[in-house]
């Protein structure tokens, strides 16, 4: 049966752009190939709805930068914000219209889940897979960094993965509730407290930072 959407071309005109049509990429399971909570599975850039400014230019900016992903580059992005202004959603909505758009796979981890999977994989293959795959996909979503005070295992863990990503040109995405800054009335909750300046450091200089605020 030819596809309704793009007659069989597997392509669709969007004002003299073309995207790769959903039908090249039926039958994959994105909630498991690109690790997404069933929570935010259905995130999309169309289903977003921002209402304040910074949301708006938010939505903007991310959506420009899913378009013209390029993983050579190694580009990313920080939303930082208050809870619930829509950072997971567009994080997401970011992954799967890359892959959809371009075919190229990123994964998403909760940043706190995923310390607990490489405590709990030490000493195994399982270790190796996973920390090769943080290290090298061309796009890593690092959700609600900050969320808890790391130990100095953890602080040593993400310290590697950052600089890795960062000398090797491979994008990351990442959200948090806290400012990168430090800031007289918020200096317990920033992210320079919770980790390093270094890596902070490293983040500043290869991602974009986008404030969502009321």
């Amino acid at each position: 049966m030819v596809c309704p959407k793009c007659g069989g071309s597997g392509f669709l005109d969007r004002g003299g752009v073309l995207e790769l049509c959903s039908c090249r990429y039926e039958g994959v399971n994105l909630q498991r190939y690109l690790n997404i909570p069933p929570r935010f599975l259905s995130a999309e850039f169309e289903n977003y709805n921002p209402v304040s400014p910074s949301q708006r230019v938010a939505l903007e900016v991310c959506m420009h930068y899913a378009h013209s992903f390029e993983p050579e580059e190694g580009k990313g992005i920080t939303l930082l914000g208050p809870p619930q202004m829509g950072k997971t959603h567009l994080a997401v909505a970011i992954l799967k219209n890359i892959y959809r758009g371009k075919r190229i796979r990123g994964i998403f981890f909760d940043t706190k889940d995923l310390f607990y999977r490489l405590q709990s994989y030490a000493n195994s293959e399982k270790y190796l897979r996973l920390m090769n795959l943080l290290l090298n996909i061309p796009l890593l979503v690092l959700d609600d960094l900050g969320s808890e005070r790391l130990s100095d295992w953890r602080v040593e863990i993400l310290s590697h993965i950052i600089n890795h990503r960062y000398n090797f040109l491979k994008s990351t995405l990442i959200t948090t509730n806290y400012s990168l800054l430090k800031q007289d009335q918020e200096v317990a909750r920033a992210l320079e407290e919770r980790l390093s300046p270094a890596i902070v450091g490293k983040i500043y200089q290869m991602n974009e930072l986008l404030y969502l605020i009321d």
